[in-house]
């Protein structure tokens, strides 16, 4: 379906829609004003949708403004290529044509707005577009189509969702059936529909609705159902300045009354409705309640009055039909008035056309100038940017041919470093060996335990040098990942001091441990292991005899220190200064404590790895003291990472519970009728979705009954859940079900 031609589209505004005012109040001016006021400091976009906005306001109130806004937001939005403004806009059209009556236009306009809607597949206003169709179809008649309409937008919005127009959907199927005498059906609709605006709180919709129900049920004699709506409307507006539907109400109770035949009350609220409806000229109102009361009074045989009130109505039926003639003679010449206008501007739409071809030919033209100019400036741009790409690959390859270089000359000096420094070791233990085997000392055990030892030292030397060059090859090759956990770091200290006791005695060298308390960290467990048992270590080989080392945990803000402080020789300064970097030049001596000093720049890389830091600082013929710097952990990772597993270590006890506490009478149904089938199911699919309900549930239920051990159960299990740690999941998930068989009476 084509559009509309602007230019037909603004004369009609200006003088097609001139008869449509006869019966349009006044608006007021408030909001509309405000709006309007806006129009000429907004960008097209914005101007669209106050214009738009404007147009629906005043598509019933004052119809030819309400055309004139619908017009020109239709245009700017044509422009602009806009689908959904567009079909805002061809809507704005549609209401004014289905207030004017002309309901061919109207459907046009409307039909238009959907197909827009559709091409964007906005579907909450296609369901919009087929209520209104609905709309347009039952005001001219068509209420078949109507119907179908209705039942689309209902079919859309339930898909939606959308309960408010779901409601209105309900609403319009009624009044569907109602106008084709359908009652039966018009009232399940209406009363589908005020329940959902009951529970959306719709107070326009449940006002309107119960009306139409009252009506309903009048029209089918059932009086007593009617006046229950209509007491219930009265009720619902008695704050209200809703005087229409007052009086409206009255009447209607007033000819349910009638119905009811208890003349004296349908009498006063038949003449309370008259009196409203007639004070604030509501001329339908006063209309059917001046009948109401011909009819009460011709019941009771007060003809006079009865005739009178007639007579009032007849003159009422008579002022009415003049309005809708004068409607119908206005709506006649508005389409005259269009029709002449239509063939006036057929030629100037001609030359627009013309015009407009004329104009889009010279706009190709330029543009394809500009496509030009643009592929060029692309192609030059392309080119530039492959030339640079060219430079900087040239630039990297010669960087890469540096450090290629630097990394083969590193290499040779590395194989030299190793041949040199382990060629002196490996000369001395041979010599040894070599007067083991050709000396007679078999009658000295004492010489051979000296050269034994002594073979013993430089092979673990040597054995510590190259596990250590192993372990600086993996870092620098990348190899070495770090796989940070919670991590109690006070026990892994004293894990550590534990494996040198034997060598620190040896040498009578007594451990200060300072720490209190448990510190967690999130740091990689082999790694930090390897740090202190270097630091350790050469604590211990540095220390003279009847020394003593002291090791601190000092927690600072969001991070702790720990410190290995020896009473040892201490280091020089100008070696204090190279000792996280590697010497090739250095050398492997045969004392005890000579080496290589890869151990301690492996521990500076690992630190670093755990987002730590390790320093040192040394006095020499004092001693040294080395530190080094973690991360805490988060208090909520602490708190899961603090609950023990020692109670998982061992078979758990029948309740299951740290310190001995017995299980509440009150827990045991929900833990065997809650908890089992979660486990049940846990144990058939062991997934990590499975294991958090579980684990979860299983925390719930201990905090709730105050049960530690089921607390501390759950929260470990999380823990494990969350750090994909399968195997112990699997090794502590079996023992829930002891605890279940140890609850089951009769265990």
């Amino acid at each position: 379906m084509k559009s509309l031609p602007i230019r037909t589209v603004l004369t009609l505004a200006i003088t097609g829609l001139l008869h449509l005012c006869i019966t349009a109040q006044s608006v007021t001016p408030n909001h509309t004003d405000s709006l309007a006021a806006k129009l000429g400091l907004t960008s097209d976009s914005v101007r669209t949708d106050l214009l738009i906005t404007l147009g629906e306001e005043l598509a019933t109130s004052n119809p030819q403004q309400a055309f004139a806004y619908g017009t020109e937001a239709l245009a700017l939005a044509q422009d602009a290529r806009d689908a959904v403004r567009t079909g805002l806009a061809f809507k704005v059209l549609a209401k004014v044509y289905n207030f004017s009556a002309v309901y061919d236009k109207a459907l046009e306009a409307m039909l238009e707005s959907l197909r827009h809607m559709e091409s964007v597949n906005d579907t909450l206003q296609i369901a919009r577009s087929y209520d209104y169709l609905g709309e347009i179809y039952m005001a001219s008649g068509d209420f078949s189509n109507a119907r179908n309409y209705f039942q689309k937008a209902l079919a859309l919005n339930i898909k939606l969702r959308n309960f408010p127009q779901i409601a209105m959907n309900y609403k319009n199927m009624g009044g569907n059936y109602m106008a084709v005498d359908s009652v039966e059906k018009a009232l399940s609709y209406y009363t589908v529909s005020l329940l959902i605006a009951d529970s959306l709180k719709l107070e326009n919709d449940r006002v309107a609705l119960m009306n139409n129900i009252g009506i309903g049920y009048s029209k089918l004699g059932k009086h007593e159902d009617a006046l229950k709506y209509f007491y219930k409307l009265l009720e619902m507006i008695a704050k209200e300045s809703d005087n229409y539907m007052k009086a409206s109400a009255m009447v209607n109770i007033g000819r349910g009354y009638l119905g009811m035949k208890r003349f004296p009350t349908a009498l006063k609220f038949a003449r309370d409705g008259y009196a409203l409806s007639k004070t604030h000229g509501f001329l339908q109102v006063t209309r059917d309640a001046a009948q109401t009361l011909s009819d009460i009074y011709a019941v009771q045989g007060n003809y006079r009055q009865s005739y009178a009130y007639f007579v009032e109505y007849k003159n009422l039926s008579d002022s009415i039909m003049d309005v809708d003639r004068a409607q119908q003679v206005a709506r006649l010449q508005t389409l005259y008035e269009l029709d002449k206008m239509e063939q006036e501007n057929a030629g100037l739409l001609l030359e627009n056309v013309k015009s407009k071809r004329s104009l889009e030919t010279r706009t190709i033209a330029l543009v394809i100038i500009l496509l030009l100019v643009v592929v060029l400036g692309i192609l030059l741009f392309i080119l530039s940017k492959l030339n640079n790409r060219l430079l900087d690959m040239n630039k990297a390859l010669s960087a890469q041919g540096r450090e290629l270089e630097e990394l083969n000359g590193q290499k040779d000096r590395f194989f030299s470093f190793v041949a040199h420094n382990l060629k002196n070791p490996f000369n001395t233990i041979m010599g040894f060996a070599e007067l083991m085997q050709r000396a007679n000392i078999g009658r000295d055990p004492e010489k051979a335990r000296q050269y034994a030892g002594l073979i013993y030292d430089l092979s673990s030397q040597v054995q510590r040098v190259l596990s250590n060059l192993l372990e600086w090859s993996r870092l620098q090759r990348r190899t070495f990942e770090c796989r940070p956990e919670p991590l109690e770091i006070c026990s892994l200290i004293k894990d550590v001091l534990e494996m040198n006791t034997r060598e620190a005695a040896r040498k009578d060298i007594h451990f200060n441990l300072s720490a209190s308390g448990s510190v967690y960290v999130s740091a990689d467990r082999s790694m930090i292991t390897t740090v202190l048992q270097n630091l350790v270590s050469n604590a211990i080989n540095y220390t003279p005899a009847s020394g003593q080392i002291s090791i601190e945990c000092n927690v600072s803000g969001q991070q702790t220190e720990i410190s290995v402080t020896d009473t040892g020789v201490g280091i020089s300064e100008e070696s204090l200064k190279q000792l996280f970097t590697f010497d090739f030049s250095q050398k492997i001596g045969t004392s005890e404590n000579n080496g290589a000093g890869l151990g301690l720049i492996i521990c500076h890389e690992m630190i670093q790895k755990n987002n730590g830091t390790l320093a040192a600082e040394s006095t020499p013929g004092k001693g040294s003291r080395f530190s080094f710097i973690l991360p805490l952990l988060k208090q909520d990772e602490t708190e899961q990472s603090a609950e023990p597993l020692s109670h998982l270590e061992s078979e758990p006890p029948d309740d299951l519970l740290a310190g001995g506490r017995i299980v509440p009478p009150e827990a045991l149904p929900e833990i065997l009728a809650g908890l089992a089938p979660l486990y049940n199911e846990v144990s058939k699919v062991l997934s990590i979705e499975n294991l958090e309900t579980f684990s979860r549930s299983v925390t719930d239920t201990g905090e709730k009954y105050s049960i530690s051990g089921l607390t501390g159960y759950g929260r470990t299990l999380t823990r494990l859940t969350r750090s994909h740690q399968i195997d112990q999941i699997i090794k502590i998930l079996p023992r829930f079900r002891k605890y279940l068989d140890s609850l089951t009476p009769g265990n």
